[in-house]
């Protein structure tokens, strides 16, 4: 167990190795930091016809908001902010200090796209999806950890690790991945919750997702819970 507070460090030690701060942000403008992040693609999500929306991203009272609600036509909205192009890193210590959203049907996620992910070799070598942390079933009180790779159709691998916490649905908590050259490391609160090896290690850069969205994988949606959000107040990574 880690037992490092809250307070921005700039040299961390994790499994006896020193890491230095490479990335943070704590949200204290009007609007995320374009040296940081840019919003994520207005796009169609998952499979109930979902879309993130610029406007649902925002940064006030020091934390960012991505919100989720059901639009005027129907039409499930929700934000994300991504750092593609702007920070990426291979290896080091991810985390981010988030409130999950507790609406049926919508989650949040801190993840990361790395190398090429679509590329199909039988491994995650070359290119994986990290899923630090995943929300969604609500009605159980579950998230989940999980690994990519393969692309996503028919060759399509994964690994995955979830659990039930309650306590995670209510107030902050905090959400890290330790990315070693031999194994991912997923921790909750400092504590470990699994280890992993699975597809291989990628060994590629790379960018930081922190989304919201909807989608049957979640549980059916209860839009009658709707508007809700995913709060981050801060995120850092660090270097070996």
């Amino acid at each position: 167990m880690m037992t490092r507070g809250d307070s921005l460090e700039k040299n961390i030690v994790l499994e006896g190795k020193t890491y230095h701060l490479t990335f943070e942000d704590d949200f204290k403008g009007n609007d995320i930091d374009p040296s940081k992040w840019e919003r994520c693609p207005e796009m169609k999500r998952q499979d109930i016809g979902g879309y993130w929306q610029d406007s649902m991203t925002e940064v006030h009272d020091g934390n960012l908001w991505l919100w989720a609600k059901i639009d005027s036509d129907g039409v499930p909205r929700s934000g994300a902010v991504r750092s593609k192009g702007i920070f990426e890193q291979a290896y080091g210590y991810f985390e981010a200090r988030m409130m999950f959203p507790r609406t049926t049907g919508f989650w949040g996620a801190f993840w990361m796209m790395c190398g090429d992910v679509g590329k199909v070799d039988g491994s995650g070598v070359s290119g994986a999806e990290i899923d630090i942390i995943e929300t969604g079933r609500c009605v159980t009180k579950g998230v989940n950890h999980a690994v990519h790779w393969d692309g996503y159709g028919d060759d399509h691998q994964a690994v995955s690790s979830g659990f039930v916490d309650p306590e995670l649905y209510s107030g902050w908590h905090n959400y890290g991945l330790l990315w070693k050259h031999d194994e991912y490391v997923f921790f909750v609160d400092g504590i470990e919750k699994w280890r992993t090896t699975g597809g291989g290690v990628c060994e590629k850069p790379g960018y930081l997702k922190l989304t919201t969205e909807f989608g049957t994988w979640a549980e059916p949606l209860v839009p009658e819970e709707l508007p809700d959000c995913l709060r981050v107040a801060w995120v850092r990574v660090y270097a070996e």
